[in-house]
């Protein structure tokens, strides 16, 4: 049976380049996203018909537990699976003094509660029979403080951790790590832009906001989250576990 590979936030932006890569890998791909019209999801715009028998797509909000725990299990019994990998996520930008009781349950759901109760389950199945791994997208934005992004980066950094610790839990059988981007040419970046192009001080810094801007003077492409993943799924990965990979250009300074 072909080797089978779980995205969520697969309709677009990171979760659309991890598709199309691991379709090129060989894999078959399931793809959950919340977005209720399957066919209008940008991947599959992306998807050339070579690869079209590989997918398979679940309009699925992965906020909606109960339901999400029953499609999983529906696909552990029905493909190979050998890998889960959580990007589904959403930004609220706002102050901490601001913040409302709803923007913290949205954001704790999505960025965190959600994909911690899919790599729960998928780890239980993983460890049962001695074999998968977990790669899980959180933010550079968890590693230092940044105006308007604390409830965004409190989800992350949180995330990072339950990570960290479900990968000591789930070895030596499993290997769980964690990739951290940046600004991303993606739509979520996209909706913080007053016109078609990033901010000045998305690249070049602004110490009114606290923001060392890039070294490396671009944003990252979905495609280079993507390939950093696809590493750490690969056997060239076989010895990294518990490890968190930051794809930003420098922006963190390597911190």
């Amino acid at each position: 049976m072909q080797n089978s590979i779980i995205v969520t936030g697969a309709a677009q932006g990171i979760g659309a380049a991890v598709v199309i890569q691991l379709l090129k890998e060989g894999y078959s791909v399931i793809g959950l996203d919340q977005h209720p019209d399957v066919e209008q999801w940008q991947v599959n715009q992306m998807i050339t018909d070579q690869y079209r028998e590989n997918w398979q797509a679940f309009a699925q909000d992965i906020t909606a537990f109960q339901d999400t725990e029953k499609l999983i299990d529906q696909v552990l019994k029905q493909y190979h699976v050998v890998a889960l990998v959580n990007v589904a996520g959403i930004l609220t930008m706002t102050s901490l003094f601001d913040a409302t009781l709803k923007q913290w349950q949205d954001s704790l759901q999505v960025n965190l509660l959600a994909p911690i109760m899919l790599s729960q389950q998928v780890a239980r199945h993983f460890y049962a029979n001695k074999q998968g791994s977990i790669v899980t997208v959180s933010s550079n934005s968890a590693r230092m403080p940044r105006t308007q992004l604390g409830l965004y980066a409190t989800t992350k950094v949180a995330l990072s951790h339950f990570c960290r610790n479900l990968a000591l839990e789930v070895a030596p059988y499993v290997r769980v790590n964690i990739v951290s981007p940046g600004s991303t040419l993606t739509q979520m970046q996209k909706q913080l832009w007053s016109d078609d192009r990033p901010p000045l001080a998305v690249l070049e810094g602004d110490l009114a906001q606290f923001r060392t801007g890039i070294p490396l003077k671009k944003l990252a492409e979905p495609s280079d989250i993507a390939n950093t993943i696809s590493f750490l799924l690969s056997a060239n990965a076989a010895q990294i576990t518990m490890q968190e990979i930051v794809v930003d250009g420098g922006a963190t300074l390597g911190v």
